[in-house]
């Protein structure tokens, strides 16, 4: 078998391997995750249909090319840690449990002054009102429900 054909098997196994992922932490997972882990399971039949599989194993091969002639300087290493932290922050924010937020209740200790003392309005504000004469140009620059017999 040539490269290709080895390409499209290890590309149609590794989105297979994804989907089976995806459709084990179906009913156990939070929606957005499962959605998330559907759009990485599909990336790499994406970039073999698109063409790109050739670009993104020169990529790969390019960065271990770099990685074996990388000379460990001082800007390297410091460059390295910030890659690093980088990658454990955006990592660990994926682990943090998200929680649901809620106002503080305000407390109520004495006679309210404040705006909750004013009575609710009757109806809501209009704050668009019908132009003075009934022209179509006019008409269509406002709301349907504001606009007047024509």
């Amino acid at each position: 078998m040539d490269l290709s054909t080895w390409v499209m098997v290890v590309v149609l196994a590794w989105t297979v391997l994804g989907l089976v992922l995806v459709a084990s932490i179906w009913s156990r997972a939070p929606w957005k995750a499962v959605m998330a882990w559907l759009g990485i399971a599909l990336v790499p039949v994406g970039l073999w249909l698109a063409g790109l599989s050739q670009q993104a194993i020169d990529g790969w091969n390019t960065l271990a090319l770099w990685w074996q002639n990388l000379t460990f300087t001082i800007p390297v290493i410091i460059g390295l840690s910030v890659l690093g932290l980088a990658a454990v922050l955006l990592l660990g924010s994926r682990l943090v449990p998200t929680r649901k937020r809620t106002r503080k209740p305000k407390p109520t200790t004495g006679p309210s002054t404040g705006p909750s003392s004013v009575p609710p309005a009757s109806s809501p504000p209009s704050y668009r009102q019908p132009p003075a004469s009934g022209t179509q140009a006019e008409q269509t620059l406002i709301l349907p429900e504001n606009r007047t017999g024509t």
